[in-house]
């Protein structure tokens, strides 16, 4: 009940009106940090993959169970931890999960055998999905709204940057201390960071408001903010609680109906190409490479790095080009020019300095393409459905990517040099472009209800979406 003399004080008003200070560049460095580890803990197996085959004996394809575990923890991971969140905090779901995945990396080095790599890589999994979207919503929440976009890609950067850890102890940990040791860095820089977040990383005013608007840890957490503010400790704390659609939300038939049919199935059929190939080539990327193709350890660190360096620039500009050109242009582009590199990457001499142009363009077209996939559907979906569309596309794209490490497994069982793998790799580019062709072509007939509000960007899966324009 509210305390008599009480007055409310607005603090998405008073948050928003910020100027960007040490505050939320401290937040924005810590979550961006985390971010990096949890990119390096996830990417690390696929990418010490080959060192691990040798090191057993056994062939690549018989790790592909390790991947689809992945996927599926990090699908059930999502259903937990995103209540859990809400409930406990943002902060301290980033500490649990950390210590959590920080543990399971460790006992990798314990594994003798596939199956053992497999089971501890999905609890792993589960522990990896709660990072993301609690990095995010320490972001959005933090920032102010005229530049929360801005804010929620800078940080997500720091999760593509992971391969750049994994690509150096490729090159300069794993081949002179063992495959053990890119796992035993893997359980250092989640516990190191620990301590640092624990200590200098704040919980979200936002959601302390939502939990208890009295609550009197926002109003020294607000002045910490601006010293200028004076409070006179009977504030009631309030936010703007997320606008309800116009309506029931519609069941998941409404994505169906009202000539929805044929967007949905190319929204779904985008989502599932996509997520296929990414999954297919980021998990095999290095055996393909290595085992495959016979590339020494030390280039296949170099290609990954450039891949990686131009995928962040790729997921940092994305935003401003479909904003400028259209999505329904620019999505085609990245992922019929991913076909046309992938398929060039069959052609050539892997070892050599053209491999690192065409990887470097590669890194930067997929990264785009698919951090503008869920752009692409929120524009495509009115707002009454909009999050449905979204969501339920998404879980069509994670179906894709536990069949990618399949598919992929089986390529390098039985192809015999990496031109065949690379072209198959083509084809899931090929159908997501045109995919995504005739979704801006049919969607260009439909409009949105001119009477829906807009809506705020949300991250899901960890690509930025957009509002609607």
């Amino acid at each position: 009940m509210q305390q008599d003399g009480a007055r409310d004080f607005d603090v998405d008003a008073f948050l928003d009106g910020l100027k960007i200070g040490r505050h939320h560049i401290l937040v924005i460095g810590l979550l961006i940090l985390t971010m990096l580890i949890d990119g390096y803990d996830l990417f690390v197996v696929g990418l010490i993959l080959p060192a691990i085959s040798r090191d057993w004996g056994i062939a690549p394809a018989a790790f592909t169970g390790v991947f689809v575990a992945q996927q599926f923890g990090i699908l059930l991971g999502v259903v937990f931890f995103g209540p859990f969140a809400d409930r406990y905090g943002r902060r301290t779901t980033l500490l649990i999960c950390l210590l959590c995945f920080a543990v399971c990396t460790y006992f990798i080095t314990w594994t003798t055998t596939p199956a053992q790599i497999t089971a501890v890589r999905f609890v792993s999994a589960i522990f990896f999905s709660g990072v993301i979207p609690n990095c995010v919503a320490l972001a959005s929440e933090i920032a102010p709204k005229r530049l929360r976009a801005t804010m929620i890609s800078i940080v997500f950067c720091g999760y593509t940057g992971g391969s750049f850890i994994g690509a150096s102890a490729l090159a300069f940990i794993v081949e002179p201390y063992g495959w053990e040791s890119a796992f035993y860095l893997g359980t250092i820089l989640p516990l190191a960071m620990i301590p640092i977040l624990f200590f200098f990383l704040p919980e979200s005013i936002r959601f302390r408001a939502t939990r208890n608007p009295n609550d009197p840890r926002i109003g020294r957490a607000l002045q910490g903010l601006d010293p200028s503010l004076r409070l006179t400790g009977q504030e009631r704390f309030l936010v703007e609680e997320p606008k309800r659609q116009k309506g029931k939300r519609g069941p998941i038939g409404a994505l169906f109906q009202g000539g929805l049919l044929p967007l949905t199935l190319m929204v779904w059929l985008a989502y599932f190409m996509a997520f296929l190939v990414n999954q297919m080539l980021n998990n095999w990327g290095t055996t393909i490479l290595n085992h495959v193709a016979g590339i020494p350890m030390t280039h296949v660190a170099l290609l990954i790095s450039v891949r990686t360096f131009t995928g962040i620039i790729g997921t940092a500009t994305v935003g401003f080009i479909m904003d400028r050109v259209g999505a329904g242009r620019a999505l085609p582009i990245f992922y019929m020019a991913s076909a046309i590199l992938t398929g060039t990457l069959a052609f050539i001499d892997l070892g050599s300095t053209t491999a690192l142009v065409v990887f470097g363009l590669l890194g930067y077209a997929t990264n785009s393409g698919l951090a503008g996939l869920n752009a692409q559907a929120a524009i495509t979906y009115p707002p009454r459905m909009r999050v449905t569309g979204i969501a339920w596309g998404s879980g069509v794209g994670r179906i894709g990517g536990m069949l990618g490490p399949i598919v992929g497994g089986a390529l390098i069982a039985g192809a015999p040099d990496a031109t065949i793998i690379y072209l198959c790799a083509t084809a899931p580019e090929l159908f997501a472009g045109a995919a995504l062709y005739m979704l801006g072509w049919y969607g260009a007939r439909r409009r949105n209800d001119p009477g829906d509000p807009p809506e705020p960007a949300v991250v899901l899966d960890g690509a930025m979406v957009s509002p609607a324009r």
